[in-house]
């Protein structure tokens, strides 16, 4: 260990020999640092002090430095970027983008303009840059992917910014002002505004040319697209649509690849030919990602639900503030550009460039918001999805057999059979005498597909035979009346499907987490048990420790470190928590039987329906599953302005929200803080968010005003300003009765809504 030396000439060369070898920082004697930070501050000399800031921090001290995502030179003509949770990199090719001079973005006359750019994206994680944060790599691909987007409204613009000649200093606070203004106001697509691109695609396919006889012949083919479409599809509101679609069949806009000679294999089309079209060498494309429009399709769009679903998002225009200011510093950014010796000369962002800039001249949206379930579809869903398991999954204890244990056993002989060609003992080999094609052409080649097909039946138990199942195989989209045979319980794959919808929905509903965290739960081990002396443990069983102190472990998304985030638990009911129970049974059984690895799996599974494997269900599985749930209780549908019917399918977020909505009406305002612990939010102002909502709120509103309504005209009141509700109380009394003083009788929360109407005489928080 080194010892503290007060010896200037030696400080120098320790200074050097630390710069070459910053491994003889490690375990220094906070003397010898303290004599460095001296001889720093005398010398002017930081570079000691910069490599401990690095070591301490991850902060990078090196102006030049460039950060580990940027995986090329700064200065080459493509740029290969990949982040560390992206799995493979992408590239900016600067050297497409030819500006309106004719000149490439990379020539010698426009490299202080390009350098600006890069400057500008590389500042989006740099912690010198962001207050001194480390943020975590999805955030940092967030950031830069803002920043991209602006340096292609710039490059768009680039004719009216005489972009060639001037570079960014006409790049004025005004044209930002104009940028952050159309993303307060945008209409669903934040890059499709600024970049205009349905006005661009409707002009395009306005303008195109046709012929009569083609017209007519590409109707005659395809007759979808001459369907009334409901006015949520219109989304480019073309003149004429036939003709548009026609006009991109011939040029292989449906065509699904080169081989495709008919060009309808994709009959969604694909909107890389648009974006060629329109931007091809004015913007770096590989940032755009259009949605399908369905107003172009050439065929429906296959679904695996019964119906089209009911969007159970508020698409409202606009944006609230808090992403606004996430493009504001976005764009302030660019000012990293100040002390930069090789860039343009631009205008800097100050601070006449704000949110409060753009509040002044519109009014943001609150934050979207996945749309509140009704009370009654929930607590039906509910009920119907607790009755199925209950019916199918029997307690241990209980003599009718149990859904999980049988379809074990049965994919236990499925992954004992051969699925080797020729393997099946029923089906001769075609070059054999005894191949007989009108017995056998029809049987499978493999054992497996052969025992699947015919023998599966034989395994299944009487008791599920009684309730309907009639094979163990799937049900293909195609199949006649599908599902209406799911909801008869004639597939065992398909009603494990649904049977993972309710247990989805059971835990969802009582336990408030966000989707990821459930999707990323474990194959088992996820349920907690506090026994009597106060320790927790994992291995114990729900059917056994018949007591209310279980909880479920799993790691809180927006909460942690730098992404990593954080093991929590929290309060399951026993009820519940054993249907989760069962699966994780049948989840370890099936690893320690061979079905499955341990790394294959986690809570929710699904089976392949072609190779009965069982792998873990992502977001959009998880969903399906959910879908599988409403189409086999037939939820709600409703008609759209076309005629077509569309269903309502829950999801996870709603059953986040669902459940504070009942906490706040079963407990009005109190223990609020005990709301925050179950949502596992760090502090109450996100919690606002699940207590409001971004258009009228009739639902959680509702919830409100009846919390204020029995606050008013019962004994104990729900709220705590006692002053508050007797204002109230008096208010309403004398409009009613004429009497201040008199007692209140409220019919129904109709008549408390109807006969106080006007907000002016009384404000109340949250509004009622």
């Amino acid at each position: 260990m080194l010892t503290a030396i007060d010896n200037f000439a030696y400080l120098k060369k320790l200074t050097n020999d630390i710069v070459n070898n910053p491994d003889m920082l490690n375990r220094m004697h906070v003397d010898t640092l303290s004599q460095l930070t001296n001889y720093a501050v005398a010398t002017d000399d930081f570079r000691v002090l910069g490599l401990l800031t690095e070591i301490h921090t991850g902060i990078p001290m090196k102006a030049d430095s460039l950060p580990e995502w940027w995986l090329s030179d700064f200065y080459d003509d493509i740029t290969k970027i990949q982040f560390q949770h992206q799995q493979s990199a992408k590239e900016i090719r600067w050297c497409d983008i030819t500006l309106d001079d004719g000149e490439p973005l990379t020539s010698e006359k426009h490299q202080p303009l390009l350098n600006a750019f890069k400057h500008w994206l590389i500042a989006c994680d740099n912690p010198l840059e962001n207050g001194g944060k480390l943020i975590s790599s999805k955030s940092a691909a967030g950031k830069y992917s803002h920043i991209l987007t602006l340096i292609n409204t710039i490059l768009l613009n680039g004719h009216a910014l005489k972009l060639s000649q001037y570079h960014l200093e006409k790049v004025s606070e005004a044209f930002w002002l104009n940028v952050l203004l159309t993303i307060a106001e945008h209409s669903g697509s934040i890059d499709t505004d600024l970049y205009k691109t349905h006005e661009r695609i409707k002009t395009l396919l306005d303008n195109v040319e046709v012929s009569m006889e083609e017209l007519n012949a590409f109707k005659a083919k395809y007759p979808y697209v001459t369907r009334d479409i409901a006015s949520d599809e219109n989304i480019l509101n073309l003149n004429d649509r036939v003709k548009a679609c026609c006009w991109l069949h011939q040029h292989r806009y449906y065509a699904q690849h080169t081989s495709d000679k008919v060009g309808h294999g994709n009959p969604q089309g694909n909107n890389t030919i648009l974006t060629a079209k329109l931007f091809e060498g004015k913007i770096l494309t590989d940032a755009i990602q259009l949605s399908p429009f369905p107003d172009l399709a050439l065929k429906p769009t296959p679904i695996k639900t019964e119906y089209q679903a009911v969007p159970n998002k508020n698409k409202g225009n606009g944006c609230s503030a808090k992403v606004l200011r996430q493009w504001h510093h976005a764009i302030q950014l660019i000012n990293t550009n100040i002390d930069k010796h090789d860039v343009s000369t631009f205008s800097p962002v100050t601070s006449e460039v704000s949110v409060d800039a753009v509040q002044s001249l519109t009014t943001l949206s609150k934050q979207g918001r996945t749309r509140t379930l009704p009370p009654e579809f929930v607590f039906d869903l509910f009920r119907n999805s607790y009755e199925l398991l209950e019916n199918f999954c029997p307690a241990p204890d209980k003599k009718e057999a149990n859904f999980f244990d049988n379809l074990l056993d049965v994919l236990t002989t499925v992954h004992s059979k051969s699925t080797a060609a020729f393997s099946n003992p029923h089906r001769p080999h075609t070059s054999s005498k005894a191949f007989n094609k009108a017995l056998h052409g029809d049987l499978p080649q493999s054992e497996r597909a052969h025992f699947v097909k015919f023998d599966a039946l034989d395994v299944i138990p009487p008791d599920f035979k009684q309730k309907g199942i009639m094979q163990f195989e799937g049900l293909p989209a195609s199949a006649e009346n599908r599902h209406t045979r799911i909801r008869n319980n004639e597939s065992m794959l398909e009603i494990f499907t649904v049977l993972q919808g309710a247990i989805q929905l059971v835990v969802g509903a009582i336990m408030a987490r966000r989707q990821d965290e459930l999707v990323q739960l474990k194959p088992f081990g996820n349920l907690v048990f506090n026994n009597k002396e106060g320790k927790r443990t994992s291995d114990a069983n729900p059917y056994i420790e018949d007591s209310d102190n279980w909880h479920l472990r799993f790691k809180a998304k927006k909460t942690g470190g730098k992404g990593e985030n954080i093991t929590i638990d929290r309060p399951i009911s026993l009820s519940v928590a054993r249907f989760v129970y069962q699966l994780e049974q049948f989840n370890q059984q099936a690893i320690e039987r061979g079905i499955a690895t341990k790394n294959a799996l986690t809570l929710f599974n699904f089976i392949d329906v072609k190779t009965f494997q069982l792998k873990k269900r992502n977001g959009g599985q998880f969903n399906d599953a959910f879908d599988a749930l409403c189409d086999y209780f037939e939820t709600a549908i409703v008609e759209m302005d076309n005629g077509e019917y569309r269903r309502h399918y829950v999801r996870q977020h709603q059953l986040r929200r669902f459940f504070a909505l009942v906490f706040f009406w079963s407990k009005g305002y109190e223990n609020m803080e005990a709301l925050r612990y179950m949502l596992a939010h760090s502090d109450l102002e996100h919690l606002h968010n699940y207590i409001t909502e971004s258009d009228t709120g009739s639902v959680l509103n509702s919830a409100k005003a009846s919390v204020i309504a029995q606050s008013v005209i019962s004994d104990k009141s729900q709220i705590d300003n006692l002053d508050e509700v007797e204002h109230l109380r008096k208010i309403l009394a004398k409009r009613l009765t004429g009497n201040a003083n008199k007692a209140l009788h409220i019919r129904t929360l109709d008549d408390a809504l109807f006969d106080y109407g006007d907000e002016s005489e009384h404000r109340t928080t949250p509004h009622i």
